[in-house]
């Protein structure tokens, strides 16, 4: 490690979610990347994930309580029930990932040469915060807006279209949740929003955020939607969850969006 590199006082991990193989060059690129600040956490079915060994890994299914909500939640099960399970108590920062996302920041024109050094960026703006929030993977709000996913209990089957928008659906239960009275103009007077779940935040944020998460699931807000289980509705709704929650709970957030595959060839 060099000299200069600021050593931080914060404990924190990133957690990154896959279901049958890890990709080792995805992360790797970072030549600060080890089992101190990454986990793999397995969110599929496989006993054993291929590219595993040598790796901090983490099996959803095998921790002391499993609390299945379904793979259409995708990695917010995962994420749900490492709290569950409190595996963050020893942490300062817990945050999550993909296993198709490659620490590398995506191109920008004032991005200095190293684009690959996410760990040593993470330390430094860490260092000294009780309260902080990373995004690594951040989208324009307005856009995601004017996708027009719906949320519409009258059209439950529908994903797309001039129904009810999921960021009304969804700002709707936070209010209820909070008793605040957001508007869907305070959404948009944001620039982005941090989607796929991916970022790294204070435990205490965490916990809060995942209170709200739970109160979602245990009122099946997400019941009513894609009954034949064509799509990973609640999975893509969750993201939006946590999307909106940041958003509002967050004056400053830092932009660290990585570089995401998408699955490329990676199944």
């Amino acid at each position: 490690m060099r000299d200069d590199i600021v050593k931080n006082n914060k404990k924190w991990k990133i957690f990154i979610a896959t279901h049958k193989k890890f990709y080792p060059e995805m992360y790797e690129v970072d030549s600060q990347f080890s089992n101190e600040h990454y986990c793999i956490m397995n969110v599929g079915q496989l006993e054993k994930l291929e590219n595993q060994d040598g790796y901090d890994v983490i099996d959803q299914k095998k921790l002391p309580v499993f609390y299945p909500l379904g793979a259409r939640w995708a990695e917010s099960e995962g994420i749900y029930n490492l709290w569950k399970n409190n595996v963050h108590k020893d942490l300062d920062y817990i945050g999550f990932s993909h296993y198709d996302k490659e620490l590398r920041l995506i191109k920008r024109k004032f991005l200095k040469k190293n684009q690959t050094n996410i760990t040593e960026r993470i330390d430094k703006y860490l260092k000294g915060k009780q309260h902080a929030h990373i995004s690594l993977e951040n989208h324009n709000m307005k856009e995601m807006y004017l996708m027009r996913s719906m949320a519409d209990e009258t059209r439950p089957n529908e994903i797309v279209g001039d129904g009810l928008n999921c960021f009304d659906y969804i700002l709707k239960h936070y209010n209820d949740y909070y008793n605040t009275d957001f508007k869907i103009k305070d959404l948009l007077k944001h620039k982005t929003i941090n989607l796929c779940s991916c970022f790294l935040i204070d435990v205490e944020t965490f916990d809060k955020m995942m209170r709200f998460f739970e109160w979602i699931i245990e009122k099946k807000f997400m019941d009513v939607f894609d009954t034949e289980h064509k799509y990973r509705f609640p999975g893509a709704m969750a993201e939006r969850y946590f999307g909106v929650f940041l958003m509002l709970e967050y004056k400053k957030t830092l932009d660290l969006s990585i570089v995401h595959h998408y699955n490329e060839g990676m199944k």
